[in-house]
């Protein structure tokens, strides 16, 4: 059986990725941490504890900032 497969964007990379697919997996299968990234989903930063439950879905786009502390 074939698994579902979607086409997401994210930092203005396409990607695809296999469904079903949470923000949280699709960050940690692409090597970063939940605890250590901010993440826009279709224009609306998530809060953190929404990670695991928000299902990427066909055209999904994210924005995924790492922020910087330095002086």
């Amino acid at each position: 059986m074939k698994a579902d497969r979607a086409t997401v964007t994210a930092n203005g990379e396409q990607r695809t990725i296999n469904l079903p697919c949470s923000v949280a997996n699709f960050l940690e299968s692409s090597g970063w941490r939940t605890t250590q990234v901010v993440v826009e989903h279709n224009g609306r930063v998530l809060p953190r504890t929404e990670l695991r439950q928000v299902e990427l879905k066909e055209g999904d786009q994210l924005e995924v900032i790492v922020p910087v502390a330095g002086g």
